[in-house]
Protein backbone atom coordinates (compact mmCIF):
# COMPACT_ATOMS: atom_id res chain seq x y z
CA UNK A 1 0.00 0.00 0.00
CA UNK A 2 2.47 2.50 -1.35
CA UNK A 3 2.01 6.23 -0.10
CA UNK A 4 -0.28 5.39 3.13
CA UNK A 5 1.24 5.75 6.72
CA UNK A 6 1.28 2.74 9.06
CA UNK A 7 -2.05 3.72 10.55
CA UNK A 8 -4.13 3.89 6.98
CA UNK A 9 -2.21 0.48 6.29
CA UNK A 10 -3.66 -0.93 9.23
CA UNK A 11 -7.30 0.19 8.90
CA UNK A 12 -7.50 -1.01 5.27
CA UNK A 13 -6.11 -4.80 6.50
CA UNK A 14 -9.49 -5.13 8.28
CA UNK A 15 -8.63 -3.33 11.76
CA UNK A 16 -7.27 -0.63 13.68
CA UNK A 17 -4.61 -1.35 16.47
CA UNK A 18 -4.65 0.34 19.78
CA UNK A 19 -2.54 2.73 20.48
CA UNK A 20 0.77 1.07 22.49
CA UNK A 21 -0.96 2.23 26.19
CA UNK A 22 -3.40 0.23 25.42
CA UNK A 23 -1.95 -2.78 24.15
CA UNK A 24 0.67 -2.63 27.61
CA UNK A 25 -2.33 -2.34 29.44
CA UNK A 26 -3.72 -5.56 27.72
CA UNK A 27 -0.76 -7.48 28.23
CA UNK A 28 -0.73 -6.85 31.98
CA UNK A 29 -3.92 -8.89 32.57
CA UNK A 30 -6.92 -7.75 30.51
CA UNK A 31 -9.92 -5.95 31.60
CA UNK A 32 -11.32 -6.34 35.12
CA UNK A 33 -14.92 -5.61 36.16
CA UNK A 34 -15.69 -4.83 39.82
CA UNK A 35 -13.22 -5.23 42.52
CA UNK A 36 -12.97 -8.69 43.02
CA UNK A 37 -13.17 -12.29 40.83
CA UNK A 38 -16.12 -13.78 42.55
CA UNK A 39 -17.71 -16.57 41.13
CA UNK A 40 -17.23 -19.48 38.70
CA UNK A 41 -14.34 -19.78 36.46
CA UNK A 42 -14.96 -20.31 32.62
CA UNK A 43 -12.40 -21.18 29.74
CA UNK A 44 -13.54 -20.46 26.50
CA UNK A 45 -11.21 -21.28 23.36
CA UNK A 46 -11.48 -18.52 20.88
CA UNK A 47 -10.59 -18.87 17.37
CA UNK A 48 -9.80 -16.05 14.69
CA UNK A 49 -7.49 -13.81 17.02
CA UNK A 50 -4.20 -12.54 15.16
CA UNK A 51 -2.77 -9.29 17.33
CA UNK A 52 -3.12 -7.62 20.52
CA UNK A 53 -6.14 -5.32 18.96
CA UNK A 54 -8.06 -9.14 18.79
CA UNK A 55 -7.21 -9.54 22.42
CA UNK A 56 -9.09 -6.90 23.75
CA UNK A 57 -11.75 -6.30 21.65
CA UNK A 58 -12.51 -9.88 23.04
CA UNK A 59 -12.15 -8.92 26.45
CA UNK A 60 -14.26 -5.59 26.03
CA UNK A 61 -16.62 -8.12 24.59
CA UNK A 62 -16.58 -10.02 27.93
CA UNK A 63 -16.27 -7.64 29.89
CA UNK A 64 -19.51 -6.11 28.75
CA UNK A 65 -21.34 -9.19 29.64
CA UNK A 66 -23.64 -8.94 32.72
CA UNK A 67 -22.37 -10.37 35.83
CA UNK A 68 -18.81 -10.71 34.70
CA UNK A 69 -16.21 -10.04 37.38
CA UNK A 70 -13.01 -9.98 35.29
CA UNK A 71 -11.83 -11.16 31.45
CA UNK A 72 -8.43 -12.01 30.13
CA UNK A 73 -7.21 -13.52 27.18
CA UNK A 74 -4.18 -15.50 26.24
CA UNK A 75 -3.66 -15.10 22.56
CA UNK A 76 -0.88 -17.38 22.77
CA UNK A 77 -3.09 -20.55 23.98
CA UNK A 78 -6.29 -18.69 22.01
CA UNK A 79 -7.97 -18.89 25.50
CA UNK A 80 -10.39 -16.55 27.52
CA UNK A 81 -10.55 -16.96 31.40
CA UNK A 82 -13.30 -15.27 32.46
CA UNK A 83 -14.18 -14.98 36.28
CA UNK A 84 -18.07 -13.99 37.30
CA UNK A 85 -21.82 -15.62 37.41
CA UNK A 86 -22.24 -14.75 33.96
CA UNK A 87 -23.90 -17.32 32.01
CA UNK A 88 -21.50 -19.42 29.21
CA UNK A 89 -24.33 -18.71 26.60
CA UNK A 90 -24.25 -15.16 27.46
CA UNK A 91 -20.24 -15.25 27.16
CA UNK A 92 -19.97 -17.19 24.04
CA UNK A 93 -22.59 -14.54 22.23
CA UNK A 94 -20.65 -12.09 23.04
CA UNK A 95 -17.35 -13.40 21.61
CA UNK A 96 -19.31 -13.81 18.41
CA UNK A 97 -20.76 -11.04 18.29
CA UNK A 98 -17.02 -9.75 18.24
CA UNK A 99 -16.43 -11.43 15.64
CA UNK A 100 -14.83 -13.93 16.88
CA UNK A 101 -15.34 -17.82 17.19
CA UNK A 102 -15.25 -19.93 20.06
CA UNK A 103 -14.60 -23.90 19.62
CA UNK A 104 -14.22 -25.21 23.34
Amino acid sequence: MFGLGRKAEKEQAGHRHMEHGAHAQAERGGHRMGASDSGSKTVLRVEGMTCMHCKMSVEKALASVHGVASASVDLTRKEAVISGSAARDALVKAVENAGYSVVA
